[in-house]
């Protein structure tokens, strides 16, 4: 099946009254859709403008529809440590039931279940959590990134012996009545 042209991400509805009914039956599916800028977490974005693409399989069952299937997307954010771009690719796999209506079981959470409406499924909602839950939560640029020095800001790759020296508040008074390490190694000098 070939895919269908770009949609916006908010454009995830699939018509699925051929299979609504009749278990075992199935069809595949393949779209690919324009990003919102929204699809993500606050560290890591699919960028506005940028493909999603969804691959899949949806399978009629007793109890509803099953969607099963792929979603990848190209996310950018900043390194967590130093501020600087970071990309990351996310293939992940996508697995939900949308219930029919009369199959909810009485006791269920409805927070829990994800129910048939109409002639359609909208898989909008499951791209948007996919794509939060597979990206970094606080990604970097590298394992071993340093960051940045919390004092001035400087890339602590760039000097690596980078230090402030920081004198507690309440001594800072005693300062000015000791000799510094510079007076002290003249003195020790003469």
């Amino acid at each position: 099946m070939s895919p269908t042209p770009a949609a916006p991400a908010s454009d995830l509805r699939l018509e699925v009254v051929d299979l609504i009914g009749r278990p075992g039956a199935h069809r595949s599916f393949e779209r690919t859709v324009i990003a919102s800028g929204e699809e993500g977490t606050l560290a890591m974005r699919v960028p506005a403008d940028e493909p999603i693409a969804l691959r899949g399989e949806i399978e009629s069952v007793i109890e509803g529809l099953y969607v099963s299937g792929t979603v990848q997307a190209h996310l950018t954010g900043e390194c967590s440590r130093c501020l600087d771009p970071v990309e990351e690719d996310v293939d992940a796999r996508i697995d939900e039931l949308f219930t029919y209506p009369e199959k909810v079981p009485a006791d269920a959470d409805p927070d829990d279940i994800v129910t048939l409406e109409g002639d359609s499924i909208d898989l909008a909602g499951l791209v948007h959590d996919t794509i939060a839950v597979n990206a970094s939560e606080r990604p970097l640029c590298s394992p071993d990134c340093q960051g940045l020095c919390p004092q001035c800001g400087i890339r602590m790759e760039e000097d690596p012996e980078h230090h402030h020296d920081v004198i507690d508040p309440r001594f800072a008074a005693l300062q000015g009545m000791f000799p510094a390490d510079e007076d002290a190694a003249e003195d020790g000098n003469a």
